[in-house]
């Protein structure tokens, strides 16, 4: 299916009427930042929707089960076998349906789509027996003997974070219930009352699970490694879906909650260097390295790697929690969200190409090298919102962050974008051209980060004007 197939012929002539009339005026007079800023906020808006919105929706709603189609080919055709539904991967969809029905509300078929994965979530995930929600379930939303019945947190964090967005778009009464049942069930069970914070790594019934406690065969066993520590990644996802849930529900223990995140952030899990940590015992104490390979059996992906996308991704969302709680002219927290975005610059970043690279790995010597060339697609529309974010606040400095955005976005169409089937690749293609025919969507890949991205990005480039 090319271009010209029917699915992306959505209508959004407004839309370029706007861009249209934008420059037109803009050339009377302003400044010719002014005018790049308009002219780059009217190019990615027409490729949030040419190049994203109209390959994905509605092809990927399963109209036959409901919910969201996991597995769909490089080419738009949907994948044989079978169509197993994470809940990372529904919520996700939420979010991004219900984020772009806010944006523009002039297309209600967004809010159709929301209102489809709601539902969805709403009638296959709940654990009536134990509380939380499910992991996995089968394309039906059913459950079988292959259907792993474990939990993780940072499922619970996507879950409520697109149930919150939902709700404010909606005022659905169910959705915010579910949210705050969901909330709560995390401040019973996998919570911290000692030393704060979230263990990922639990069983069915929500408590931590031990490193390597013998008895458990139900759980993933590619979650043993991080088995009885906090993590970067899921309280991250915890922070971002606490500060979305406050916004529509300010209540006071929540607020503590998404403050002691915050907290975590801006006073331990951001090192000194600039990068964040990555696993941490209980007590917040980081992991050495080495103890890392030796419980992931000598697995490099589990040890104190520098992760450049999260690094970005977690600049913004630092900044966006603190606003959140009215804290925003924080300037310990403005400092640290710079320092992420600089130490990304300055050791994960393609000088030649542009974009950032997936993971660097610190050297004995303190210096940073580049453990993984690949530029995953998230990692780059993370890294658009963070340069454009970097520029709003610091214009002038040194690091030039309109320019690199400039730049990242022309990594992005010459690598990223698929002109021929639509979407973007997993990875770009300068150093992974063999992912031109990978899947365009996964379990571990939806519209979330680069609608975001791009969204985000639109918007204060129109501010700029």
């Amino acid at each position: 299916m090319k271009k010209t197939d029917p699915y992306t012929q959505r209508s959004a002539s407004g839309i370029w009427m706007t861009c249209f009339i934008l420059l037109a005026f803009l050339t009377g007079g302003c400044t010719s930042t002014s005018q790049k800023s308009a002219s780059l906020a009217c190019e990615l808006e027409r490729s949030l929707f040419e190049d994203i919105i109209d390959p994905w929706y509605p092809r990927c709603l399963d109209t036959i089960h409901g919910g969201y189609l996991p597995n769909i080919e490089y080419d738009w055709s949907i994948s044989n076998g079978p169509q197993t539904k994470a809940l990372v991967h529904q919520s996700r969809h939420l979010w991004t349906t219900a984020f772009l029905y806010e944006h523009y509300p002039n297309h209600p078929e967004f809010l159709d789509y929301a209102n489809h994965g709601f539902r969805f979530i709403e009638q296959n995930y709940q654990d009536t027996a134990y509380g939380g929600l499910f992991h996995m379930r089968n394309r039906d939303g059913s459950v079988d003997s292959t259907t792993i019945q474990h939990k993780r947190v940072y499922g619970q964090a996507f879950a409520i974070n697109g149930l919150a967005q939902y709700y404010k778009v909606t005022g659905s009464k169910q959705a915010l219930d579910l949210a705050k049942k969901t909330f709560h069930w995390m401040e019973k069970y996998p919570r911290d009352h000692k030393h704060g914070g979230y263990f990922e790594t639990i069983g069915r019934d929500g408590f931590p699970i031990t490193y390597n406690l013998p008895g458990r065969t139900e759980e993933d066993p590619g979650d043993l490694p991080l088995a009885g520590l906090k993590e970067f990644n899921s309280s991250l996802h915890i922070l971002e879906a606490f500060t979305e849930l406050y916004r529509v529900w300010p209540d006071s223990l929540l607020r503590l909650r998404l403050e002691e995140m915050y907290m975590l952030f801006r006073d331990v899990m951001i090192q000194p260097e600039g990068h964040l940590g990555l696993y941490f015992y209980p007590d917040w104490t980081l992991v050495p390295k080495e103890q890392m390979m030796e419980r992931a059996g000598g697995n490099p992906w589990f040890t104190q790697h520098v992760t450049f996308g999260h690094d970005v991704e977690a600049a913004f969302l630092l900044l966006e929690a603190g606003e959140a709680l009215g804290i925003e002219n924080d300037h310990k927290a403005r400092l640290l969200a710079k320092q992420l975005v600089d130490h990304a610059l300055e050791n994960g970043w393609d000088k030649e190409n542009g974009g950032f690279y997936y993971i660097g790995y610190k050297e004995p010597d303190g210096t940073t090298s580049i453990f993984d060339n690949h530029k995953a697609f998230w990692v780059t529309s993370e890294g658009l919102n963070a340069l454009m974010l970097m520029y709003t606040q610091y214009p002038e400095d040194e690091q030039n962050y309109l320019e690199k955005f400039g730049q990242l976005w022309e990594y992005t169409t010459d690598f990223m974008i698929d002109h021929e089937y639509g979407g973007w690749y997993n990875y770009g293609l300068d150093t992974n051209p063999g992912n031109r025919t990978a899947r365009k969507s996964h379990n571990w890949k939806a519209t979330y980060h680069d609608v975001r991205g791009m969204v985000r990005s639109v918007e204060m480039l129109r501010r700029d004007n």
